[in-house]
């Protein structure tokens, strides 16, 4: 499956001289992002029907709420503290984040690859507008209770995602990943399904917005693989490892890692990582061996939550009061959705060169996006809403009322008009990435039986 960002996909069938008109996966991926199209798209007659006007003010509603709360802070956070290492402009590793694409990209916005894992299917995207209204307003609902959470606290949750991943007809991680990287601002090239080890897959080759004029496009792989130790395990890993080192993302990672079943994983992470941010889900402190690593510790180190019936790790406790601590954080990470209780680990390795580091390559330049300035956000305790299951919400030590901001409702313009363009603050843009070297990306590695 190839989608290609050219204003329109002209597709021949063999139906006479009948010539099929169908939309673009960016105009798709707005659509389903509730970003306003052109008159001239297929999908502009369904965005002046008052459900998608419904969908575009609660989607649009809950994305300021996330970058308001989250998102901003996290990507001036990562200027700060991230941007300087040359690990974060080649490859970014996130295993256990499922299609949570907006805080690995809000860390990380000028990774060249970044390979996302979960277990939940990939599916496809329909066209729009060859569905019924109806069909596609029920598939856009599914679509933002899947989001909901992830926009809220800042993860998704399996078993939640499992059952709204299935309804509708926007269904698995692609109509998810297609409306973040919408929502960021980023241009979509081109989507295809793959197999490098075995395991199914997308690629998503996507391109931001760039002051210099020198927009590098940049590679999205999600892989819908076990990382628990075994064939497949092994296989992913191989892979992996044939990109080269890089960074390593591991949040809301279920604690999954100190166990001997994922053991694989972890001694991967920590060989083939010049830098891992972590929450304290990640990987065990103890296996950060300070003649390897520098370790800063931000935030707070709290209980884990209740749920996972689990005491607190006595040598990171240990070493948030040493001279390891490295100051507070100003938002919300992982299990911990508010900043006073939120911790982040930043493991740099010591003997780590720029030679050492996989570059990948690149390809020509897509069409930039338009450029929207990053307010400065204020810490602020989140108010979580309906879409946790109720275990998770009683482990959540946080209030429960709604948002307590407003925004003025998308009035519904006649028949015949186009949706007004959202402000500017709509879409967030990262800063611009540097330049990097062209260097060949590494060939696939066939599976191991």
């Amino acid at each position: 499956m190839i989608f290609r960002t050219a204003f329109y996909f002209v597709l021949f069938v063999l139906f006479g001289t009948r010539i099929i008109i169908a939309s673009s996966v960016q105009e798709q991926a707005d659509f389903l992002a509730g970003i306003p199209l052109p008159p001239s798209s297929l999908l502009a007659p369904l965005q002046r029907s008052p459900e998608y006007a419904q969908h575009q003010r609660e989607l649009q509603e809950e994305w300021a709420f996330s970058r308001r709360l989250r998102y901003n802070a996290i990507m001036q956070w990562g200027r700060e503290h991230l941007s300087n290492d040359p690990s974060t402009r080649g490859i970014v590793r996130y295993l256990f984040g499922g299609p949570d694409f907006l805080n690995a990209h809000a860390f990380f916005p000028d990774a060249r690859i970044m390979v996302l894992g979960g277990l939940e299917p990939i599916s496809e995207v329909p066209p729009p507008e060859s569905l019924p209204l109806e069909v596609s307003m029920v598939g856009l609902k599914a679509l933002r209770e899947t989001l909901h959470t992830s926009l809220f606290c800042g993860y998704f949750i399996t078993s939640e995602m499992k059952p709204q991943l299935l309804e509708g007809s926007f269904r698995g991680v692609l109509p998810v990943l297609l409306t973040e990287l919408a929502l960021t601002g980023n241009r979509i090239l081109s989507v295809e399904t793959t197999r490098p080890f075995g395991s199914p897959g997308v690629k998503i080759l996507y391109a931001r917005f760039d002051t210099r004029g020198d927009t590098q496009p940049q590679t999205l792989y999600y892989f819908q693989a076990d990382l628990s130790n075994g064939s497949e395990c092994h296989c992913f890993l191989n892979w992996l490892g044939d990109l080269g080192d890089g960074a390593s993302y591991l949040k809301a990672a279920s604690y999954l890692l100190p166990l001997d079943s994922f053991s694989e994983t972890r001694e991967f992470l920590l060989k083939t990582s010049t830098l891992i941010l972590q929450d304290d889900s990640g990987i065990p402190f103890h296996d950060f061996q300070p003649n390897l690593w520098k370790i800063q510790l931000f935030g707070a180190y709290t209980d884990p939550l209740p749920i996972f019936k689990l005491q607190k790790d006595p040598f990171l406790d240990a070493a948030y009061h040493s001279a390891d601590y490295a100051g507070p954080l100003s938002f919300g990470v992982g299990y911990h959705v508010n900043a006073v209780d939120a911790n982040l680990l930043l493991a740099t390795r010591l003997k780590a060169t720029p030679s050492s580091i996989a570059y990948p390559s690149v390809i020509a330049p897509g069409e930039p996006s338009l450029p929207i300035p990053t307010p400065k956000p204020k810490p602020t305790p989140i108010p979580i809403r309906k879409a946790l299951p109720i275990p998770i919400r009683k482990a959540i030590p946080v209030n429960t009322p709604e948002p307590q901001f407003r925004m003025n409702p998308l009035p519904t313009p006649p028949s015949g008009q186009p949706l007004p363009l959202p402000p500017s603050s709509m879409i967030e843009t990262p800063p611009s990435p540097q330049a990097l070297p062209a260097i060949p990306e590494p060939q696939a590695t066939p599976a191991l039986r």
